[in-house]
C-alpha cells in the first residue's frame, strides 16, 4: 500500500478522537468483582480501488460507520475495536470484488453478531472518494454519510441513518431515527426512504425536479405548506411535483413520524441547483 499522506495522518488522528468516545469507561476501584476485563484496540486498514470500481458495499455488524470524503483513490478504515470476554474474538476485515462493486465485510472470528454473552463492537471510519457510490450496512449500529456527490444505499436495524447527498438514497431503519437530506436537483433512480417505526426527518429539495410522495400511520408534518391528508386506511398521505418532477421521492414509515422541511442550499452548496445530467 502508500504511506500515508500528512492529510491522512491528520485524518486518522480526528477519527481516533471521535471514535474513542464510543469506547466503554472502565469500571469504578470498588466494583472490581464486576470488572470486566475490555481490550480496546485500534488499527489500520487500506484497500485499493482498482479500475473500474465504483461502488463500496461495507458491511459493519458490529458498531458504526463513519464515512470521510479522501481525495486519494483508496479506501482507508480507521478501526476502534472493544474484545471481550470470553472469547475476545479479534477483528478482522475481507474484501473481494464482484464487478464494480467492491465489497468490505467487517468481522469477530468466532463471534456472532447480537450473541449473548457479547464479545466485541466495532466502530469505522472509512475515508473514500466522493464520487463513489455507497452501500453501508449495521446491525445496530450509526450509519454517518454526509455531503456526498453519489447514491447512498444504508440500512441499520435500530442505528440512527445521518445522510446527505446530491445522488439517489436508498434508506431504511427498522426502529432507529432517520435524518437525510436531498442536496441534489434531480437524480437518476428512485430514492426511497423507510422505516418500520423510526422516525424520518427528511430535507426537500423543492427546487429540484421531485416527485415527491409521502405516507404514513403515525403524524406526517411539514414546513412548506404542503397538504397532508388521510387516506381510506387511516394513514396520513402528502405528494407533490416540483419542476418536470422527473426524480421520484418516496417516504414510507408504517406507524413511525415524518417530518419534511424544505431544503434551502447556501454558499458553495447552491451550485447543486444547476447541475446538468
Amino acid at each position: 500500500m502508500n504511506p500515508m499522506t500528512t492529510a491522512w495522518a491528520a485524518a486518522l488522528a480526528a477519527a481516533t478522537m471521535l471514535l474513542a468516545a464510543c469506547a466503554s469507561a472502565p469500571p469504578s476501584p470498588t466494583a472490581r468483582e464486576t470488572e470486566v476485563p475490555v481490550r480496546i484496540e485500534r488499527f489500520d486498514k487500506e484497500f485499493e480501488l482498482a479500475r473500474g470500481v465504483t461502488r463500496v458495499a461495507i458491511d459493519n455488524p458490529w458498531g458504526e460507520i463513519n464515512i470521510r470524503s479522501r481525495d486519494e483513490r483508496e479506501v482507508g478504515i480507521h478501526a476502534v475495536v472493544q474484545r471481550l470476554p470470553p472469547g475476545f474474538a479479534p477483528a478482522t476485515m475481507r474484501s473481494h470484488r464482484d464487478g464494480a462493486t467492491l465489497h468490505i465485510d467487517v468481522t469477530m472470528d468466532g463471534a456472532t453478531p447480537g450473541a449473548l454473552p457479547l464479545q466485541g463492537r466495532i466502530d469505522i471510519a472509512v475515508y473514500l472518494p466522493g464520487d463513489l457510490v455507497l452501500a453501508l450496512h449495521t446491525r445496530d449500529g450509526r450509519i454517518s454519510a454526509k455531503r456526498r456527490a453519489a447514491a447512498v444505499e444504508a440500512s441499520s436495524k435500530s442505528g440512527a441513518l445521518l445522510i446527505s447527498s446530491r445522488g439517489r438514497l436508498d434508506l431504511h431503519s427498522d426502529s432507529g431515527p432517520i435524518r437525510a437530506v436531498a442536496i441534489g436537483a434531480r437524480w437518476d433512480g428512485r430514492s426511497e426512504i423507510t422505516s418500520d417505526s423510526g422516525r424520518i426527518v427528511l430535507m426537500v429539495p423543492t427546487f429540484g425536479d421531485i416527485a415527491l410522495e409521502a405516507t404514513t400511520n403515525g403524524r406526517l408534518t411539514n414546513d412548506f405548506g404542503l397538504s397532508v391528508t388521510p387516506d381510506r386506511g387511516g394513514a396520513s398521505h402528502a405528494a407533490a411535483r416540483y419542476g418536470q418532477g422527473l426524480s421520484p421521492l418516496t417516504i414510507r414509515s408504517r406507524t413511525g413520524e415524518i417530518v419534511l422541511e424544505q431544503l434551502v442550499l447556501m454558499g458553495e452548496d447552491k451550485g447543486d441547483q444547476n447541475d446538468d445530467d
